[in-house]
């Protein structure tokens, strides 16, 4: 009997079940939420924390594997100089003198040979691979070396003596007039042992391992697991994140390899020869020490739902049964009384307090409505008058009334854009999109007393416009959380355009389009502030014209302008993108090269090759086209040179004035030498 008054209990409409379950819900909801969180948070913490030390390790990897090649590359270069003072016309000569270099056999296990500059061979070694008399003119690095005299790596090749995959190594050979003549190449078999074996013999933790991948040819150069060596990465599109790897992404994540385990892989590229090397650790492997840690989580989880569910229920029996009294009493009452008495005041207790308290609320509400329904209209009539776009948002059910204006400054008709928020989200440029959600996310979250923000949004045409976005709540609920929210549209498109002109006036050359002085020094004092966090040197070179003079005095100012484009075109071919190029005074450059080596001596001569190279470029003739007094076309040639200072800094140890006056310096003894030269401003001594 007593057990099926308790079930009776148990219905729906009864305050204890709903509170029971209600409460009971939302404690399971939160304990599983917060063990769910917990656990996520902890693999999360670990996946980050294991991702950058594999980051790190695979980074120590490639610069080693870098620092290999860029060896051999010297290396070849320097042997490179003695071939040529052998020259190329004594192929018994040249065989001789490779059968005799001893770092061949060390850093090649393929040989290498000399080519002249069609691309036929004219010695190598070993003498058992039978290259004599074949042209290597279609290998790329070769190509390059004959075509542009540049240094270089190969893509993966199959060989055509010894049919197997090879890279090659391919320096230019250059005759005492600086011109190519032939090429010196280095060639490596990946079928047999190489340098490249510190890969296939080093293991990450029990079953991780490592791989060397070509970008281009998505080509497994070698690997830990020796079964994967020479075969190909998945296809593109297959996988994102082997994809990302490739594409030169360096970053860590989590994927499935081609065996179909997930692992936890991070990548780093090897810009010397366009390769990415891989550690990808299984994530069974990295993530067991929590594992334990989650089925504890989980136990506890569940223990405390049972807990508080049975103390809830016996709480909540308790506490609310007097409430329970008075219902049954206020059932009792309303049976006597019609319906429309139960809103009437007929007591002056707590009840007709109640409901006095309660209809004059109604009331007060009902004024505020109709005088915020009357407020609102003429703020929307004043707001589109001026016309800014009008927006008005429904928080809870995620709907917009975008008003005629908002629409029509993107190019819409009014019913070509519905009213839910993913209108406006799917349109704010990628680039704009995070700053925009905070500033709304603070906004809600009361860290602001209004919303607003610039961001470009995409318009009919397939253009951004961009738009001031100002706004502010004016509903919330009993918990302060937002309801509604309104807020303008003010399109500042001409206003970023000319902001932006301005900018670009201020921190470029208006001639050369090259960044002036000022945003010069800005880029110069980071990368000497990258130079002490990573602790390598950078360079600067001073570069001022010879004979450039002259030409405006023969020519006129326009010729010489045209000149000095032309240089700019110049300079900046030789450079890297992370380099600086700028234009300082009227004949005057600089080159800030950041991110060189370690090493003092190896970078002075990296630099020192780009100085060369620079000199090299501009000393080649200047064609320009000019009116003479009939109107006709006029080719002039005109010859001019630079006298180039060079200095290296390192970290902090120089300020940017010392770096600057070292160059400059090096740039006068230049021109005091003779013009046309480099110089080397050594800041020791």
């Amino acid at each position: 009997m007593g057990l099926m008054m308790h079930l009776n209990n148990l219905k729906l409409n009864s305050i204890k079940t709903r509170v029971t379950l209600f409460t009971l819900a939302l404690f399971i909801v939160s304990i599983w939420l917060l063990a769910l969180n917990a656990s996520s948070k902890l693999q999360n913490d670990m996946a980050q924390q294991i991702g950058e030390q594999q980051l790190s390790s695979t980074a120590l990897l490639a610069r080693e594997i870098n620092d290999d090649l860029q060896e051999r590359i010297i290396t070849l270069e320097n042997l490179s100089e003695k071939i040529a003072r052998i020259g190329l016309n004594k192929p018994i000569v040249a065989q001789l003198f490779l059968e005799d270099r001893f770092v061949i056999r060390r850093d090649y296990n393929a040989g290498a040979f000399i080519t002249d500059i069609n691309g036929n061979v004219i010695a190598t070694v070993p003498d058992t691979i039978q290259r004599h008399g074949q042209n290597y003119r279609a290998v790329d690095s070769v190509d390059a070396v004959l075509k542009h005299g540049t240094s270089g790596i190969s893509g993966i090749i199959t060989d055509k003596a010894l049919r197997q995959r090879m890279f090659y190594i391919a320096v230019p050979i250059r005759n005492s007039a600086g011109k190519v003549i032939g090429a010196f190449v280095g060639v490596t078999n990946l079928s047999t042992s190489s340098f490249l074996d510190k890969i296939t013999n080093s293991h990450y933790g029990k079953s991780g391992y490592y791989l060397l991948e070509d970008q281009k040819s998505r080509l497994i150069i070698t690997s830990t697991d020796r079964r994967r060596v020479l075969k190909q990465q998945l296809a593109k599109g297959k996988n994102a994140l082997i994809d990302r790897h490739l594409e030169g992404f360096e970053e860590s994540g989590i994927s499935v390899n081609a065996y179909g385990v997930e692992v936890l892989a991070s990548a780093k590229r090897i810009a010397l020869a366009n390769w990415v090397i891989v550690s990808a650790l299984p994530t069974e492997e990295a993530f067991a020490p929590i594992k334990k840690m989650q089925y504890r989580i989980v136990f506890y989880a569940v223990l405390m739902t049972i807990i508080v569910g049975v103390l809830t229920w016996l709480l909540l029996r308790r506490e609310l049964f007097p409430v329970f009294t008075t219902i049954k009493k206020l059932s009792m009452l309303s049976e006597s009384l019609k319906e429309t008495e139960l809103v009437s005041v007929k007591s002056n207790g707590e009840i007709g307090e109640l409901i006095t308290a309660f209809n004059t609320l109604l009331q007060k509400l009902k004024q505020r409505e109709n005088a915020l329904t009357e407020s609102e209209f003429r703020w929307k009539f004043a707001i589109e008058g001026a016309g800014d776009g009008l927006w008005d948002w429904d928080i809870k059910s995620n709907k917009v009334f975008y008003s005629k204006k908002w629409k029509q400054q993107l190019g819409y008709a009014e019913d070509e854009i519905g009213d839910s928020l993913e209108e406006w989200e799917k349109r704010i440029h990628p680039e704009d999109k995070a700053s925009t959600f905070a500033a709304v996310k603070n906004h809600f979250e009361g860290l602001t007393a209004s919303y607003a923000t610039e961001h470009r949004l995409l318009c009919k045409d397939g253009s951004y416009k961009w738009i001031l976005t100002r706004g502010l709540i004016v509903s919330v609920d009993a918990d302060g959380k937002p309801l509604r929210a309104i807020g303008t549209h003010t399109d500042i498109t001409e206003r970023q355009q000319m902001m932006e002109i301005i900018r670009h006036q201020a921190l470029f050359d208006t001639l050369t389009q090259l960044p002036n002085r000022r945003l010069f020094e800005d880029h110069l004092t980071q990368a000497m502030a990258a130079s002490k966090r990573y602790n390598n040197y950078g360079a600067l070179m001073f570069i001022d014209l010879d004979n450039f003079k002259p030409l405006n005095d023969s020519h006129g100012h326009e010729m010489g302008d045209i000149l000095l484009k032309e240089v700019a075109i110049r300079l900046k071919s030789c450079v890297r993108e992370t380099d600086t190029v700028a234009r300082v005074g009227g004949d005057e450059f600089v080159v800030a090269l950041s991110q060189l080596y370690v090493d003092k001596e190896t970078s002075k001569q990296q630099a020192l090759m780009l100085a060369e190279k620079i000199r090299t470029a501009l000393a080649k003739p200047y064609l320009m086209d000019k009116m003479d007094a009939t109107g006709a076309s006029v080719k002039i040639e005109h010859h001019c040179t630079a006298s180039i200072g060079l200095t290296l800094f390192k970290g902090e140890k120089s300020s940017m004035s010392d770096v600057l006056r070292h160059a400059d310096l090096a740039m006068y003894e230049a021109k005091s030498a003779g013009r046309n030269q480099v110089q080397y401003y050594d800041s020791t001594k």
